[in-house]
Protein backbone atom coordinates (compact mmCIF):
# COMPACT_ATOMS: atom_id res chain seq x y z
CA UNK A 1 0.00 0.00 0.00
CA UNK A 2 1.24 3.54 -1.14
CA UNK A 3 1.98 5.43 2.30
CA UNK A 4 -0.30 8.61 2.03
CA UNK A 5 0.46 12.20 1.51
CA UNK A 6 1.17 13.73 4.94
CA UNK A 7 -1.28 16.79 5.26
CA UNK A 8 -0.68 20.26 7.71
CA UNK A 9 -3.78 22.47 8.11
CA UNK A 10 -3.30 25.73 9.28
CA UNK A 11 -6.36 27.85 11.38
CA UNK A 12 -6.81 31.14 12.66
CA UNK A 13 -8.54 33.70 12.18
CA UNK A 14 -8.60 36.39 9.58
CA UNK A 15 -5.66 38.29 9.49
CA UNK A 16 -3.57 36.32 12.08
CA UNK A 17 -1.22 36.29 9.53
CA UNK A 18 -1.50 32.39 8.20
CA UNK A 19 -0.33 33.20 4.67
CA UNK A 20 2.87 35.09 6.17
CA UNK A 21 3.82 32.11 7.89
CA UNK A 22 3.04 29.69 5.54
CA UNK A 23 4.49 31.41 2.57
CA UNK A 24 7.92 30.77 4.74
CA UNK A 25 7.56 27.70 5.76
CA UNK A 26 7.12 26.43 1.40
CA UNK A 27 10.23 28.81 0.89
CA UNK A 28 12.47 27.06 3.46
CA UNK A 29 10.74 23.62 2.00
CA UNK A 30 13.20 21.18 1.66
CA UNK A 31 15.39 20.84 -1.85
CA UNK A 32 13.69 18.13 -4.00
CA UNK A 33 10.85 18.41 -2.10
CA UNK A 34 7.49 18.63 -3.85
CA UNK A 35 4.19 20.62 -1.79
CA UNK A 36 1.23 21.48 -2.61
CA UNK A 37 -1.13 24.32 -1.19
CA UNK A 38 -4.76 24.37 -0.82
CA UNK A 39 -6.37 27.81 0.19
CA UNK A 40 -9.28 30.01 -0.84
CA UNK A 41 -10.14 31.77 -4.02
CA UNK A 42 -8.09 34.76 -2.89
CA UNK A 43 -4.87 32.59 -2.12
CA UNK A 44 -1.53 34.44 -3.44
CA UNK A 45 0.65 33.59 -6.43
CA UNK A 46 3.52 34.40 -5.10
CA UNK A 47 6.68 32.40 -7.16
CA UNK A 48 8.26 29.06 -5.93
CA UNK A 49 8.08 25.37 -7.04
CA UNK A 50 4.53 24.68 -5.00
CA UNK A 51 1.29 24.00 -6.29
CA UNK A 52 -1.55 26.02 -5.84
CA UNK A 53 -4.42 24.78 -5.39
CA UNK A 54 -8.07 27.21 -4.75
CA UNK A 55 -11.31 26.10 -3.07
CA UNK A 56 -13.81 28.62 -4.73
CA UNK A 57 -17.15 29.53 -3.52
CA UNK A 58 -16.86 29.51 0.35
CA UNK A 59 -15.09 27.52 3.20
CA UNK A 60 -13.56 24.09 2.67
CA UNK A 61 -14.93 22.69 5.64
CA UNK A 62 -18.56 23.64 4.95
CA UNK A 63 -20.33 25.60 2.20
CA UNK A 64 -17.62 24.52 -0.29
CA UNK A 65 -16.74 20.98 0.24
CA UNK A 66 -17.97 20.28 -3.14
CA UNK A 67 -15.24 22.48 -4.16
CA UNK A 68 -12.81 21.31 -1.87
CA UNK A 69 -13.08 17.55 -2.60
CA UNK A 70 -12.67 18.78 -6.26
CA UNK A 71 -9.52 20.56 -6.02
CA UNK A 72 -8.45 17.57 -3.88
CA UNK A 73 -8.94 15.38 -6.70
CA UNK A 74 -6.92 17.58 -8.88
CA UNK A 75 -4.06 18.09 -7.20
CA UNK A 76 -3.39 14.62 -6.23
CA UNK A 77 -3.56 13.28 -9.73
CA UNK A 78 -0.99 16.46 -10.13
CA UNK A 79 1.32 14.64 -7.27
CA UNK A 80 3.58 12.86 -5.90
CA UNK A 81 4.19 15.53 -3.50
CA UNK A 82 5.62 15.36 -0.50
CA UNK A 83 3.11 17.70 1.81
CA UNK A 84 0.13 19.38 1.28
CA UNK A 85 -0.76 22.41 3.67
CA UNK A 86 -4.32 23.27 3.88
CA UNK A 87 -5.17 27.35 4.98
CA UNK A 88 -8.33 27.65 6.25
CA UNK A 89 -10.58 30.53 6.03
CA UNK A 90 -10.65 32.66 9.09
CA UNK A 91 -14.12 31.26 9.79
CA UNK A 92 -13.62 27.88 9.36
CA UNK A 93 -14.03 24.82 11.74
CA UNK A 94 -10.79 23.06 11.18
CA UNK A 95 -12.48 19.76 12.84
CA UNK A 96 -14.49 19.78 9.85
CA UNK A 97 -12.22 19.99 7.42
CA UNK A 98 -9.92 16.86 9.12
CA UNK A 99 -13.64 15.04 9.39
CA UNK A 100 -13.66 15.54 5.32
CA UNK A 101 -10.04 14.14 4.83
CA UNK A 102 -10.92 11.39 7.04
CA UNK A 103 -13.70 10.15 4.63
CA UNK A 104 -13.92 8.13 1.65
CA UNK A 105 -11.99 8.61 -1.20
CA UNK A 106 -9.39 10.91 0.86
CA UNK A 107 -8.83 8.78 3.75
CA UNK A 108 -6.85 6.36 2.18
CA UNK A 109 -4.64 8.49 0.30
CA UNK A 110 -3.81 11.68 2.46
CA UNK A 111 -3.07 11.45 6.90
CA UNK A 112 -3.13 15.08 9.01
CA UNK A 113 -0.37 14.74 11.06
CA UNK A 114 -0.53 18.38 11.61
CA UNK A 115 -2.59 20.37 12.88
CA UNK A 116 -1.37 24.23 13.28
CA UNK A 117 -3.46 27.58 14.55
CA UNK A 118 -2.18 31.17 14.03
CA UNK A 119 -3.18 33.61 16.53
CA UNK A 120 -2.72 37.44 16.54
CA UNK A 121 -1.63 38.91 20.22
CA UNK A 122 -3.38 42.24 18.97
CA UNK A 123 -6.42 40.65 19.06
CA UNK A 124 -6.30 38.50 21.72
CA UNK A 125 -10.23 38.65 23.59
CA UNK A 126 -11.51 35.39 21.87
CA UNK A 127 -8.76 33.49 23.31
CA UNK A 128 -8.84 35.31 27.00
CA UNK A 129 -12.74 35.03 26.98
CA UNK A 130 -13.71 32.86 29.84
CA UNK A 131 -15.31 30.72 28.28
CA UNK A 132 -13.46 31.00 25.36
CA UNK A 133 -15.11 31.88 22.18
CA UNK A 134 -16.68 28.61 20.57
CA UNK A 135 -14.48 29.32 17.43
CA UNK A 136 -10.99 30.33 19.16
CA UNK A 137 -11.89 27.41 21.36
CA UNK A 138 -12.31 24.81 18.37
CA UNK A 139 -8.89 26.14 16.85
CA UNK A 140 -6.78 25.69 20.05
CA UNK A 141 -8.53 21.96 20.97
CA UNK A 142 -7.85 20.61 17.61
CA UNK A 143 -3.98 22.26 17.84
CA UNK A 144 -0.92 20.72 18.36
CA UNK A 145 1.09 23.12 17.81
CA UNK A 146 0.17 26.67 18.29
CA UNK A 147 2.25 29.99 16.43
CA UNK A 148 1.77 33.56 18.16
CA UNK A 149 2.23 36.03 15.74
CA UNK A 150 2.53 40.06 16.78
CA UNK A 151 3.57 38.62 20.05
CA UNK A 152 5.85 41.95 21.04
CA UNK A 153 2.79 44.23 20.71
CA UNK A 154 0.99 42.65 23.49
CA UNK A 155 2.49 44.01 27.19
CA UNK A 156 4.76 41.28 28.49
CA UNK A 157 2.34 40.45 31.67
CA UNK A 158 -0.68 39.72 29.53
CA UNK A 159 1.28 38.01 26.47
CA UNK A 160 2.94 35.73 29.21
CA UNK A 161 -0.57 34.41 30.57
CA UNK A 162 -2.28 34.37 26.99
CA UNK A 163 1.12 32.06 26.17
CA UNK A 164 0.45 30.28 29.30
CA UNK A 165 -3.21 29.92 29.17
CA UNK A 166 -2.44 28.18 25.40
CA UNK A 167 -0.35 25.93 26.48
CA UNK A 168 -2.28 23.85 28.95
CA UNK A 169 -5.88 24.50 27.11
CA UNK A 170 -7.67 20.76 27.14
CA UNK A 171 -7.03 18.17 26.00
CA UNK A 172 -3.90 18.27 26.18
CA UNK A 173 -1.96 21.41 26.33
CA UNK A 174 0.33 21.97 23.29
CA UNK A 175 3.54 23.75 21.97
CA UNK A 176 3.61 27.47 21.73
CA UNK A 177 5.73 29.26 19.79
CA UNK A 178 6.47 33.08 18.52
CA UNK A 179 6.25 33.51 14.74
CA UNK A 180 9.66 34.64 14.27
CA UNK A 181 11.06 31.43 15.41
CA UNK A 182 8.46 29.12 13.80
CA UNK A 183 9.29 27.07 11.73
CA UNK A 184 7.71 24.19 9.70
CA UNK A 185 8.67 21.72 12.36
CA UNK A 186 7.80 21.52 15.87
CA UNK A 187 10.65 22.98 18.10
CA UNK A 188 9.65 20.87 20.83
CA UNK A 189 7.87 17.44 21.53
CA UNK A 190 4.42 17.78 23.00
CA UNK A 191 4.34 15.61 26.19
CA UNK A 192 3.60 11.47 25.67
CA UNK A 193 0.03 10.10 26.49
CA UNK A 194 -0.21 6.83 28.38
CA UNK A 195 -1.98 5.02 25.79
CA UNK A 196 -2.63 6.47 21.86
CA UNK A 197 -4.31 4.70 18.59
CA UNK A 198 -4.52 6.04 15.55
CA UNK A 199 -6.98 8.18 14.53
CA UNK A 200 -8.71 6.02 11.85
CA UNK A 201 -9.62 3.34 14.62
CA UNK A 202 -13.42 4.15 16.21
CA UNK A 203 -14.80 3.18 19.40
CA UNK A 204 -18.46 2.56 20.41
CA UNK A 205 -19.38 5.53 22.83
CA UNK A 206 -21.85 3.42 25.40
CA UNK A 207 -19.29 0.92 25.81
CA UNK A 208 -16.44 2.80 26.46
CA UNK A 209 -18.64 5.29 28.89
CA UNK A 210 -19.25 1.91 30.43
CA UNK A 211 -15.84 1.22 30.98
CA UNK A 212 -14.54 4.45 31.64
CA UNK A 213 -16.87 4.84 34.74
CA UNK A 214 -14.98 2.37 36.60
CA UNK A 215 -11.26 3.28 35.92
CA UNK A 216 -11.23 5.90 38.64
CA UNK A 217 -12.20 3.53 41.42
CA UNK A 218 -11.00 0.20 40.41
CA UNK A 219 -7.58 1.88 39.47
CA UNK A 220 -6.72 4.60 42.14
CA UNK A 221 -6.52 7.32 39.64
CA UNK A 222 -6.47 11.03 40.47
CA UNK A 223 -6.91 12.74 37.25
CA UNK A 224 -7.75 11.15 33.94
CA UNK A 225 -7.91 12.79 30.20
CA UNK A 226 -9.11 10.98 26.89
CA UNK A 227 -10.17 11.92 23.52
CA UNK A 228 -12.22 8.97 21.28
CA UNK A 229 -13.18 8.84 18.05
CA UNK A 230 -16.69 7.51 17.82
CA UNK A 231 -18.74 6.95 14.81
CA UNK A 232 -21.12 10.06 15.66
CA UNK A 233 -18.33 12.70 16.78
CA UNK A 234 -14.86 12.81 18.92
CA UNK A 235 -15.46 13.08 22.01
CA UNK A 236 -13.52 14.65 25.18
CA UNK A 237 -13.23 12.76 29.15
CA UNK A 238 -12.36 14.47 31.70
CA UNK A 239 -11.78 13.15 35.52
CA UNK A 240 -10.84 15.62 37.79
CA UNK A 241 -10.80 13.72 40.88
CA UNK A 242 -13.92 13.95 41.81
CA UNK A 243 -16.57 13.82 38.71
CA UNK A 244 -16.73 12.44 35.51
CA UNK A 245 -17.50 14.29 32.37
CA UNK A 246 -18.10 13.40 28.55
CA UNK A 247 -18.48 16.62 25.80
CA UNK A 248 -17.66 16.65 22.15
CA UNK A 249 -14.26 17.79 21.05
CA UNK A 250 -12.55 19.46 18.35
CA UNK A 251 -9.48 17.43 18.81
CA UNK A 252 -8.46 15.46 15.85
CA UNK A 253 -4.67 13.91 15.87
CA UNK A 254 -5.71 10.57 17.50
CA UNK A 255 -7.28 8.70 20.13
CA UNK A 256 -5.45 9.30 23.43
CA UNK A 257 -5.63 9.02 27.00
CA UNK A 258 -3.43 10.04 29.95
CA UNK A 259 -4.18 9.92 33.28
CA UNK A 260 -2.57 10.37 36.87
CA UNK A 261 -2.14 8.21 40.00
CA UNK A 262 -4.05 8.75 43.63
CA UNK A 263 -1.11 9.07 46.37
CA UNK A 264 0.03 5.44 47.19
CA UNK A 265 -0.63 3.22 44.09
CA UNK A 266 2.63 1.02 44.25
CA UNK A 267 4.66 0.60 40.71
CA UNK A 268 2.98 -3.01 40.44
CA UNK A 269 -0.13 -1.40 40.45
CA UNK A 270 0.33 1.06 37.91
CA UNK A 271 1.92 -1.82 35.64
CA UNK A 272 -1.16 -3.40 35.73
CA UNK A 273 -2.73 -0.53 35.02
CA UNK A 274 -1.24 0.04 32.05
CA UNK A 275 -2.45 -3.53 30.75
CA UNK A 276 -6.14 -3.67 32.38
CA UNK A 277 -6.86 -0.17 30.36
CA UNK A 278 -5.75 -1.33 27.26
CA UNK A 279 -7.65 -4.44 27.16
CA UNK A 280 -11.24 -2.48 28.26
CA UNK A 281 -10.48 -0.13 25.22
CA UNK A 282 -9.94 -3.25 23.12
CA UNK A 283 -13.35 -4.13 24.09
CA UNK A 284 -14.19 -0.77 23.21
CA UNK A 285 -13.50 -0.73 19.37
CA UNK A 286 -16.34 -0.56 17.04
CA UNK A 287 -15.66 -3.63 14.74
CA UNK A 288 -18.58 -2.92 13.82
CA UNK A 289 -19.45 0.12 12.85
CA UNK A 290 -22.59 0.50 14.27
CA UNK A 291 -24.11 3.79 16.21
CA UNK A 292 -22.15 5.23 18.43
Amino acid sequence: MAPRLPVTVVAGFAGAGKSALIERWLRECPAGERWALLGNASMSDAPGAVGRYRVAGGCACCTAQASARSALATLLRAGPWQRLIVELDGAARPEALVDLLRRPPFDALVEVDRLVAVIDATRPAPFEAEPMHPLARAQVEVATRIVVNRADRLAETRRAALMRRLAVAPPFGRIVELSDTAGHEAAGAAPPGHWRRPADQVFDRARLQALAADWPSRHGLAQATGVFRTLRDWYLWRFDGSVSRWEACAYRLENRLQWTFAAGISAHARAATVTSINADLGQAVDHDNGEA
